[in-house]
């Protein structure tokens, strides 16, 4: 499936989202030659560390070094306010992807999951589906949302509608790119057995791998494709 996508958007609402979900993919889209961006929706830190601009930058100084790993450009942020995406109306959140969206001429978009506990992820998930509902003339030909350790298993036990991948990407050959990507993430990065750990997203990696007979893999929902 690779293969049909020319120019691929990822969205994280937070710095590591990216690696987390989609980072052994991303270095196999650069190994074929495919553009990726990365939007990182929020400022990653204002509800965590409030007011501390340095810790606000180290973590945007970490997000490009963890994608220059992968070969993937991170765009300038958005700044919507970290934990706090509820607040914002979904209008301004719509209008704002779907001018990032349109105007990189993005035919695949990966967005998280809405049915993790965090709800960041959620709220940019629902945004994200009507930036790229499928109109006349939309240039979005797949999009597909993904797992992120230390959320999206919660929400498989919590919620109604666990996240119920149907699309693997073998990324065998490329989970030591994903974990020195993480690595980087000095702040976020946890100890075993944290799913955030270096052996707890190897070990995530293998289960899905496993689910469809490869050594690792990352999960996906297709949402749609065109």
């Amino acid at each position: 499936m690779l293969e049909l996508f020319k120019k691929i958007l990822v969205i994280a609402a937070h710095p590591d989202d990216e690696i987390l979900g989609v980072g052994g993919t991303i270095p196999k889209l650069v190994q074929m030659g495919k553009q990726v961006d990365v939007l990182i929706f929020t400022d990653g830190s204002s509800t965590q560390y409030f007011n501390n601009d340095a810790i606000l930058e180290d973590k945007f100084g970490e997000a490009k070094e963890a994608n220059d790993i992968l070969g993937s450009t991170v765009l300038p942020r958005a700044d919507f306010p970290d934990m706090r995406l509820d607040t914002i109306a979904h209008v301004d959140k719509n209008i704002a992807l779907g001018k990032i969206i349109s105007s990189g001429g993005y035919d695949t978009i990966f967005v998280q999951d809405r049915t993790d506990i965090n709800k960041d992820h959620n709220e940019l998930f629902e945004s994200t589906l009507v930036a790229c509902r499928p109109y006349p003339g939309q240039h979005v030909k797949h999009l597909l949302s993904y797992y992120v350790n230390s959320s999206t298993e919660w929400g498989n036990l919590l919620k109604k509608q666990p996240f119920n991948p149907n699309v693997f990407v073998d990324i065998s050959l490329t989970i030591d790119d994903k974990l020195t990507a993480m690595s980087k993430y000095t702040t976020e990065i946890r100890d075993y057995p944290h799913p955030r750990s270096t052996e707890g997203i190897r070990n995530s990696a293998k289960y899905f791998g496993n689910m469809v007979g490869v050594e690792y893999a990352e999960p996906f929902y297709l949402v749609y494709t065109k």
